[in-house]
């Protein structure tokens, strides 16, 4: 038979915004290890008036943007070419961009989280990140729907703060929602669990960061060479 548009919007929305999570997440551990073993510049920056902290960052914002490209032109393609009801009428696109704003946000924290890990661990610990970033893919929603995980799957889902941002997405630029498990959530609840959630990461990434670079400075891993 056909395919059904509604699961086509749902694959293509979750894959097209995701498109923000493994960019960052895997391009930021991976400046760590390039930065440190290929260019050999990482120990530079502890020379330099810059901390190292907002150098990520800035280098995260690239990633965004690259992303940015990727996400405006997916769904310029899915609207005119595909003819995707991307939109409601009444849809409050300011609202749809404070929404992705804020997943960004987070995303760049978690990614600072991982290039904290990336300065303690050896390089072929990439695939340590990647591998996460797959679960990420797997698990909030990006593919598959929630209510066809298996209970224990849902749970991890629903830890997950991606989750919450991909549904919420969803419901401002469909109309509907798509997770039955997140029915009984409100539009409300959602913004409030992704508000809490990116700055319990923040949180977890200020600390987290500190005690991995503190960590590499003592163990001589600023300029440490772990490829072959």
């Amino acid at each position: 038979g056909g395919a059904d548009p509604e699961t086509f919007r749902f694959l293509f929305l979750g894959n097209t915004f995701f498109l923000y999570v493994s960019e960052v997440l895997i391009g930021l551990s991976w400046t760590v290890f390039r930065d440190r073993e290929d260019f050999e510049t990482l120990k530079y920056i502890y020379v330099a008036p810059l901390r190292l902290m907002p150098y990520l960052v800035g280098r995260g914002f690239t990633r965004v943007l690259t992303a940015t490209a990727g996400v405006v032109i997916a769904l310029l393609f899915g609207r005119f070419a595909l003819g995707l009801d991307i939109g409601v009428p009444g849809t409050n696109w300011a609202l749809v961009l404070v929404a992705v704003l804020l997943g960004i946000v987070g995303v760049l924290w978690l990614g600072i989280i991982l290039a904290g890990t990336s300065l303690v661990v050896a390089r072929h610990s990439m695939n340590l990140n990647e591998g996460l970033s797959g679960l990420f893919f797997l698990a909030c929603g990006a593919v598959f729907p929630l209510d066809v995980l298996p209970p224990w799957g849902q749970g991890v889902s629903l830890a997950l703060p991606f989750t919450y941002w991909l549904e919420l997405l969803r419901r401002m630029l469909t109309g509907r929602g798509f997770a039955r498990v997140l029915a009984a959530r409100s539009d409300a609840d959602l913004w409030l669990i992704l508000g809490v959630s990116t700055l319990g990461l923040c949180a977890v990434a200020l600390v987290w960061f500190r005690w991995c670079e503190q960590t590499a400075r003592r163990g001589g891993l600023i300029d440490w060479k772990s490829n072959y």
